[in-house]
């Protein structure tokens, strides 16, 4: 399978990878299957072969949010043989992030380094290129950045970050692996126990169901969020006037059960690529219990109204006027 792009009535240019997506995702590309073996990743080779190394190496891939998440798929992506990561991130290294932030350390915080410089030096020395955007996702520069895109990892915590990464996967029928991690702590006087300890990945891409059907998403909060980003002030005063949610304390966060679940989006991703559970294995939404020591492939209902995932007629539109057909 080839293809070309007429640019002029006499120069085409040939495209570089053609990218199927589904339950697998499938690459065509020149030659595929005779690149040079790596000796770095030799041993990689013996468990997948070549050609998934070959694969990988021409994949670009974004992770959207650097924290706990994001951080351990870039460290893992970066040592899988990745050949382009861009990381998307607006927010600098702070001591709260220390116990989970896969690169960081106690000087990034007085320097006040942004997460995306964090963890691009710590895949300096593989053969990775990485581009760095220090700026919210909604922005021009990202968004024509997330275009170039062949995977995207959703790492972010925030409703808006995801409200738009789940329009993007099915307006350019890109799979983007949403990464969620939930720790609640019981009420229980003297009691250690977790009430809630839930990590979840959810594959966003036309005909899986989306993130509003599986109810992950709060349009409402992600309206406050954007508007804090846009006008403080008018964040504020809407605050005060309850008109808006409020922050609310932080959520708690261990770095064990962050790197679990970035492990559970990149085994998706590889299967998908490679196909090592056997056939009809691809899992659209999987959720660990760690206390029960569990997974539990949750599908969701779809909402026969959804305008996202149900409406076939935005599958795939591509470049709009507005972007996402959104303000």
């Amino acid at each position: 399978m080839i293809g070309r792009l007429w640019v002029s009535r006499n120069k085409n240019i040939p495209l570089i990878l053609i990218r199927i997506v589904g339950n697998a995702i499938r690459l065509h590309y020149p030659d595929r299957g005779k690149g040079i073996p790596s000796s770095i990743l030799q041993r990689q080779a013996l468990a997948f072969g070549e050609s998934l190394n070959q694969d990988l190496s021409l994949l670009r891939v974004g992770i959207v949010g650097c924290g706990g998440t994001g951080s351990a798929v870039a460290m893992l992506l970066g040592r899988l043989g990745i050949g382009h990561i861009a990381l998307f991130d607006k927010d600098v290294v702070e001591e709260s992030n220390l116990n989970r932030l896969h690169g960081a350390f106690r000087d990034d915080v007085k320097q006040k380094l942004p997460k995306v410089q964090a963890i691009a030096r710590s895949l300096l020395g593989l053969d990775v290129k990485v581009q760095v955007f220090q700026e919210w996702i909604n922005e021009d520069v990202c968004c024509e950045a997330l275009k170039s895109c062949d995977v995207i990892f959703g790492c972010t915590d925030d409703h808006s970050g995801r409200l738009l990464l789940n329009r993007f996967a099915y307006y350019y029928a890109t799979p983007v692996i949403d990464l969620g991690l939930a720790l609640e702590v019981a009420n229980d006087v003297g009691s250690l126990k977790f009430a809630c300890a839930d990590g979840r990945v959810t594959v966003l891409m036309p005909k899986h169901s989306c993130l509003l059907c599986h109810g992950v998403i709060d349009p409402v909060q992600a309206r406050d969020e954007n508007l804090k980003r846009t006008d403080p002030d008018e964040f504020e005063r809407r605050k005060k006037e309850a008109y808006v949610l409020g922050e609310g304390n932080p959520s708690p966060a261990v770095v064990t059960f962050t790197t679990s679940v970035a492990i559970m989006a990149i085994e998706e991703l590889l299967h998908r690529l490679q196909g090592w559970r056997g056939e009809n294995n691809a899992i659209a939404n999987r959720v660990r219990k760690f206390t029960l020591t569990i997974d539990r492939n949750q599908g969701a209902t779809y909402n026969p109204n959804c305008p996202i995932c149900v409406n076939q007629e935005i599958w795939g539109l591509g470049d709009r006027d507005l972007f996402l057909e959104v303000l």
